[in-house]
């Protein structure tokens, strides 16, 4: 490697670096921001969300890396253009692509890099950067429960709490508590209190609620009508009661074990098995599906004296005795509503099969088409910079910001495409790349033969078209 190529590089990685630094800083603050209400004031120690930012700034390189790939060799060759110094090195007969010989290598093993951090980095990241959230939900009761909301993350009841008070807000005010474990379908049993207390009992296992000066309504289901007319029901009225929940869902144990079915949690090779599991899956759900279906549309007339069955006539209802015939009408309108609620049902959970199928998928090619996405940008970036010859810090964030917008926009529509069955889930995954790898090989061949982007020549021509027109109209 000679003097030229270190200096290209040098040049080069002085703005990559602490470009990296800012993009990953600028997304990382927006999911900061998504969960600021969660995090701030809640009592969790500065280490853990140290700790949790770290994870997240894991996570959010894929978004960070081309777009730094781009602005840095804009700047580069829009400064290396506007100081001559592509003038002088091609002057000395040293080409476009030999003096960019070095960043090439340099944008292979950084792509090859990409590949690796988001193949084996991120999954860890974002498994350990959900997992402690999950900590962080039971080691702070407080966490989800926000006044004024309804919470229903305990199973069988409503949490709504007027205030949250204390340091780590577990005093609160106004408590109703709606019990719905025995009736599902309505309010039979209602707890309130002025105030209470929250705190996380038997070794964090329970959700322990203190509730001080409160009252208990329950409504008295009666089995005879007369008596539910009546509507009865019973107060009582206490000092001071205790209320537990399970935490059994926010335990510590296997709890990487449990997380690894999000599909932003697995390496290539386990997306491969999880789209296997999948896809058997939803064969022998479809397979279920037909039997239970064929088996409730079968319909055979036995004879009782000889328990064989019967030729039907055409018309169902002649095969009945006239007395039964309204018995059958009624118990097939019954089942007919109880098969649609059946097939809807099943309908949703096919549904959701398919996409966590596809987004498996598309995961999977994202991890390669990152790599790809770094070497196009970068293909876009240097020449474009030589082109233009100019340096500075204002152009160069002005046309990757729009080339960024470019790139996200169709990367979110064509994802979203794809998850949703419209294309192939594998040309959604390429297709943004496909689309910008033209225009990176036309700005390397417009910047490697000394050719303007739009000449002055070409809006000769344009004009002088658009005036024949005008004069043969």
């Amino acid at each position: 490697m000679n003097k030229l190529d270190l200096y290209v590089l040098r040049s080069f990685i002085k703005p990559l670096i602490p470009t990296i630094g800012i993009m990953v800083f600028f997304f990382l603050m927006q999911m900061v921001w998504k969960y600021i209400d969660d995090l701030a004031g809640k009592g969790i120690a500065w280490y853990t969300i140290l700790e949790l930012m770290f994870y997240w700034a894991a996570s959010v390189v894929p978004f960070a890396l081309p777009v730094s790939v781009l602005f840095a060799s804009l700047l580069t060759f829009g400064n290396f253009g506007e100081h001559y110094e592509m003038a002088a090195m091609k002057s000395s007969g040293i080409s476009l692509f030999r003096g960019i010989r070095s960043l090439i290598v340099l944008n292979i093993l950084i792509a090859l890099g990409a590949f690796f951090f988001y193949n084996n980095v991120i999954p860890v990241a974002n498994l350990k950067g959900q997992s402690l959230l999950v900590n962080i939900s039971k080691s702070k009761p407080a966490f989800h429960i926000t006044p004024g909301i309804f919470y229903n993350g305990f199973e069988g009841y409503s949490i709504k709490i007027g205030e949250k008070e204390g340091d780590e807000e577990q005093l609160l005010r106004d408590i109703y508590i709606y019990d719905h474990k025995e009736n599902k379908k309505g309010n039979h049993k209602v707890l309130t209190a002025a105030s209470g207390i929250m705190r996380t009992v038997g070794g964090s296992r329970y959700l322990e609620i203190e509730l001080h000066e409160g009252s208990t309504y329950e409504d008295i289901v009666k089995k005879d009508r007369a008596e539910r007319r009546k509507m009865p029901w019973a107060r009582s009225a206490f000092d001071t009661a205790y209320i537990r929940f399970p935490l059994d869902g926010f335990s510590n144990d296997d709890l990487y074990k449990t997380r690894r079915r999000d599909f932003m949690m697995l390496n290539t090779s386990q997306l491969l098995a999880k789209t296997d599991t999948l896809e058997e899956q939803m064969k022998n759900r479809q397979a279920h599906f037909e039997k239970n279906l064929n088996g409730k549309y079968k319909f055979d007339y036995v004879d009782i004296s000889t328990g064989q069955p019967e030729v039907l006539k055409p018309n169902l209802m002649k095969n009945l005795l006239s007395g039964m015939r309204i018995r059958a009408s009624q118990n097939a309108i019954r089942l007919a509503r109880s098969n649609l609620d059946y097939l809807r049902q099943q309908q949703r959970e096919m549904d959701w099969r398919e996409e966590m199928y596809m987004r498996h998928w598309i995961e999977y090619y994202k991890k390669y088409a990152l790599g790809v996405a770094v070497l196009i940008m970068f293909f876009i970036g240097a020449p474009l910079g030589s082109i233009i010859r100019k340096g500075g810090i204002g152009l160069p964030l002005v046309i990757s910001t729009i080339a960024f917008l470019i790139f996200h926009i169709l990367n979110t529509t064509f994802e979203k495409m794809g998850r949703e069955m419209l294309m192939d889930v594998e040309l959604a995954s390429w297709l943004p790349s496909l689309i910008l790898a033209p225009v990176a090989l036309w700005l390397t061949y417009s910047a490697s033969t000394d050719r303007a982007l739009l000449s002055g020549e070409w809006f000769n021509i344009i004009s002088s078209k658009l005036r024949k027109g005008k004069a043969n109209a």
